[in-house]
């Protein structure tokens, strides 16, 4: 299937995980991509891969939490690869700190890069979609913001004002732009798991808690994400999707506990 045959996709945070996923699925239907990622070698990486499906693809090494290389990074991608016609804004980072033992650096780097970040790159994107008519945009969020979680108090702050931004967005930016937002929960083999896949006591919790039981994976949400950046999701618009397995349905019980 080729919905995004002669589009061209950006995706923040692309260097890995979930974003990497996100680049190749658009690339495998068609869309040249742009990868923005801090680490310029995991980027690079991506843009080998999606070439592959014999898709053009450009990585550049960008700071999200820094405006001026936002906009630099948005203006390079689309000389080299046309108009942006879908955002993915993906970058993001997490400390696992209680609140009191949160420092000030940690707080505020969590708060420029996940949640300062997502709004720097849709304020540069948008002027190029409204302009020509049209344009997706989807902010990759997590659970973590819309639940309460011990040691995710920065990170769980800014997935929920992410989700906010997605509404706000929706608002300002339509009819001409679609803004919606996926709210991942426990995705195995991404950067922020590294951790968690590493404790299986955590790990069967996780499963056991989640009524599809089985942990989600980056493909998973990058399916999620191409829905919503397709033309089948054209009525929907800030919305947020859940694709935690049904983790926060109720925060689902598993059988045989009582």
């Amino acid at each position: 299937m080729q919905r995004f045959a002669g589009k061209t996709v950006l995706v923040t945070g692309g260097g890995y995980g979930i974003g990497r996923a996100v680049a190749l699925r658009f690339a495998s239907e068609g869309a040249s991509v742009g990868v923005l990622d801090l680490d310029q070698q995991r980027a690079n990486e991506t843009v080998k891969l999606a070439a592959t499906s014999g898709r053009a693809a450009h990585a550049v090494r960008t700071d999200v939490s820094d405006s001026a290389d936002v906009n630099r990074a948005v203006q390079e991608v689309s000389a080299k690869l046309g108009p942006i016609d879908v955002l993915v804004s993906n970058a993001g980072i997490r400390y696992v700190r209680k609140v009191l033992e949160t420092t000030d650096e940690e707080w505020n780097r969590t708060l420029s890069v996940n949640l300062t970040g997502m709004f720097y790159v849709s304020r540069a994107v948008a002027p190029q979609m409204l302009a020509r008519g049209g344009g997706k945009i989807v902010i990759v969020g997590s659970m973590s913001g819309l639940i309460g979680q011990s040691g995710r108090a920065a990170y769980g702050a800014t997935k929920a004002g992410t989700l906010q931004l997605t509404r706000s967005l929706a608002v300002e930016l339509g009819p001409t732009i679609n803004v919606n937002a996926v709210a991942p929960g426990y995705i195995a083999g991404t950067g922020m798991m590294v951790e968690v896949d590493k404790d299986t006591k955590t790990v069967n919790w996780m499963i056991g808690s989640t009524p599809v039981h089985r942990a989600g994976t980056p493909e998973d949400v990058a399916g999620a994400v191409a829905f919503l950046a397709s033309d089948d999701a054209s009525f929907i618009t800030g919305a947020t999707l859940l694709v935690d397995g049904g983790f926060s349905a109720a925060r689902y019980m598993p059988a045989g506990l009582f």
